[in-house]
């Protein structure tokens, strides 16, 4: 899951294995009609399919006020009189225009409603421009490392995001749905002494009239709780990965001690790709905020230096944990927040044998671990794959994934274990995949009727007898 300290204090995996935008006018990325949300089903309109973000944002830390500039590139499945755009009511939004032309529109609450007739087969350029002073709303979490969700401001300005399950909509409009998939560019203006951060590729970096401009682009599109966005005193370090890979890693200024664990990330990228396959993306890197929390964020995972209390181990086995999820959780998504295991189950079971590899733990401590919390966990929350809507990242979902990743390895073979844990994101990278797909891939590479063993692993009150 990524957000909270190693919400286990992972590892990962060893065996042998085979490795297996959008034009600026395309709007559908070749996504299927996503369906209403089952757990946050307030949240994103399974009708709307974004294909490009376009934002422009301009921060004030003394005021508190963000102001934007949205261009939404979209098309829709089905024909409509208009188009819903989640936003949070602080965003008081300053006018519409669609395709050029001004557009009437509605802000009720989160809804940001649209009154222009819309048709598949066609796109739309939705431009919102905007402004408010954005807080941060309440998780569906009772974890204690939760610290809210959206766009998050301390005592000094300084901005992180954390919006997972969802919290985009705090700070721009957005489809706020894990199944809608798409490009984002990202421009940030910010006091001059500070340096404002996203995702993906810095293109550009400049400083006039006391304020810096960032601008950053994504080579592949992404979900929008996978974006972040962080502002503050940075200064960027560089390394190069496995083949070549570029890393970047955005510090706090003179806390280059924290930059130590981050430079083992080459070797720990080697580590799961000979699990995974090769790295999904073009980058990855590492923002340091000061908030509670970190999350897998496409190719700049956000930290928390809260992780350093814990020493470097803890903070490598979040790295080693956030970056598995580029493959489970990134590359291949699932279309339903309801299936937050087959995310979280990988990258747990995998951040354990990263533990294990490097003899910080016995792979007996952590079987021990996953049983014991997932006898416990899952009588409180719920089990793996239907666990409680309020209680989203427990580890009923975590070491409860982890202990079902375990007992499949047990009952198919390691060898056929491993290849198909990287099979599945080689032949499915890009897409949103939900369980009965993995279900029945699974059951087919391994030659095993897995269906009813699956759904007593995730759906069972108690923990399976095997």
């Amino acid at each position: 899951m990524g957000k909270g300290r190693s919400v286990l204090r992972r590892t990962a995996l060893a065996s042998a294995l085979l490795a297996l935008v959008t034009a600026p006018l395309v709007a559908v990325t070749g996504a299927a009609q996503a369906e209403e949300d089952t757990y946050y089903p307030a949240k994103g309109d399974p009708n709307v399919d974004v294909g490009r973000y376009n934002l422009d944002l301009d921060w004030d830390p003394d005021a508190r006020l963000l102001t934007g500039t949205a261009d939404v590139r979209l098309s829709v499945f089905a024909a409509a009189p208009a188009v819903k755009l989640d936003l949070h009511k602080r965003m008081e939004v300053s006018s519409v225009a669609v395709n050029g032309v001004p557009a009437p529109f509605t802000h009720d609450g989160k809804d940001l409603t649209v009154t222009t007739a819309v048709a598949p087969g066609a796109t739309y350029l939705v431009t919102v421009k905007y402004a408010g002073k954005p807080r941060t709303v309440k998780a569906p979490t009772s974890r204690g490392d939760d610290d809210g969700l959206g766009w998050h401001t301390n005592t000094k300005g300084q901005v992180w995001t954390m919006q997972k399950p969802f919290g985009a909509y705090t700070w721009f409009p957005v489809n706020d749905h894990l199944s809608d998939k798409a490009f984002f560019d990202v421009r940030l203006t910010v006091p001059e002494k500070w340096t404002g951060v996203s995702t993906g590729r810095l293109v550009d970096k400049t400083t006039s009239g006391k304020r810096t401009r960032t601008h950053f682009t994504n080579a592949s599109p992404m979900p929008p709780h996978l974006l972040t966005v962080a502002i503050g005193p940075y200064k960027k370090y560089t390394q190069a990965g496995p083949h070549d890979l570029p890393l970047t890693y955005w510090l706090p200024k003179n806390r280059a001690d924290l930059l130590k664990p981050l430079e083992k990330t080459p070797e720990t990228i080697s580590f799961l790709e000979s699990r995974l396959g090769t790295y999904p993306f073009d980058s990855a890197g590492v923002v340091v905020t000061p908030g509670l929390g970190s999350v897998e964020t496409q190719t700049l995972m956000t930290l928390s230096a809260d992780n350093y209390k814990q020493g470097g181990e803890d903070v490598r086995q979040q790295v080693a944990h956030n970056l598995a999820h580029a493959w489970y959780g990134a590359s291949v998504t699932p279309n339903d927040w309801r299936d937050n295991w087959m995310n979280e189950s990988v990258a747990t079971f995998l951040e354990a044998k990263f533990s294990t590899a490097h003899h910080w733990r016995t792979w007996k401590y952590w079987k021990r671990e996953f049983a014991r919390n997932d006898d416990y966990y899952r009588e409180i929350y719920g089990p793996p794959g239907a666990y409680l809507p309020k209680q989203f990242g427990q580890r009923n979902v975590t070491y409860g994934g982890a202990l079902l990743m375990e007992k499949l390895r047990a009952k198919v073979g390691t060898d056929l274990f491993y290849a198909a844990l990287a099979e599945w994101p080689a032949q499915n990278a890009g897409r949103n995949r939900g369980r009965q797909t993995y279900v029945d891939w699974l059951s087919q590479r391994t030659g095993q009727d897995l269906r009813a063993w699956f759904t007593a692993w995730l759906d069972s009150p108690t923990t399976p007898a095997s």
